[in-house]
């Protein structure tokens, strides 16, 4: 009993140091991107690629952080419960996160025009079409996250954390490139960069 309490308080400790350097490295890949993406489209094609990221932003905390915390919980819980199984939650949590992922998802594409013209720049519609796709990508990254949370893995989402950020850069910096380089307006570029998220 004693063995396997300590073994699960050494996995936790594990996991919280896997996690933490994992969060070290992405918060250092996704300020690092910024300069030479502001290098690349200038300082209009950065300040419209800020204009959309707050949207963007949130579709990157509901899917790494505020669902993934909620699911590992009711997983971990389940050990204590017989009733609810992990399938049963991440089959209700995947229902949820998809009826919110696509309410969002059809509130940002449908309105993308009446959200664009109350940030003050009709141009940004586009962007605004892009980013509400990540919204629908959201539920199962963050049910995989949520499952190996709760059941004490946090290599996966360490893993898929740094892996995504590192592709996320390289192909933001490789698509502006090329777009610019093709003589593709700003807003292009900008809607690129979104995409490649």
């Amino acid at each position: 009993m004693r063995q396997k309490k300590r073994e699960s308080s050494q996995k936790i400790i594990t996991g919280a140091v896997v996690l933490t350097l994992s969060g070290i490295f992405v918060k250092i890949l996704s300020a690092a991107y910024r300069v030479p993406f502001q290098n690349i489209v200038g300082d209009i094609g950065f300040y419209i690629y800020q204009q959309v990221y707050p949207f963007y932003g949130m579709a990157i905390l509901l899917g790494t952080s505020a669902f993934p915390v909620i699911i590992s919980k009711l997983i971990a819980e389940s050990e204590k419960d017989p009733l609810h199984t992990k399938r049963d939650i991440i089959i209700v949590s995947f229902i949820f996160q998809l009826m919110v992922g696509l309410g969002i998802f059809l509130l940002l594409y449908l309105g993308a025009g009446w959200i664009a013209e109350l940030m003050g720049d009709r141009q940004l519609e586009p962007l605004m079409k892009v980013v509400s796709i990540s919204f629908l990508i959201t539920p199962f990254i963050s049910c995989i996250r949520g499952f190996y949370q709760g059941i004490g893995e946090m290599i996966p989402t360490a893993l898929s954390q740094v892996v995504e950020q590192f592709i996320r850069v390289v192909f933001i910096l490789a698509v502006s490139t090329y777009m610019v380089a093709r003589g593709f307006s700003l807003y292009d570029a900008a809607a690129g960069a979104l995409f490649a998220h």
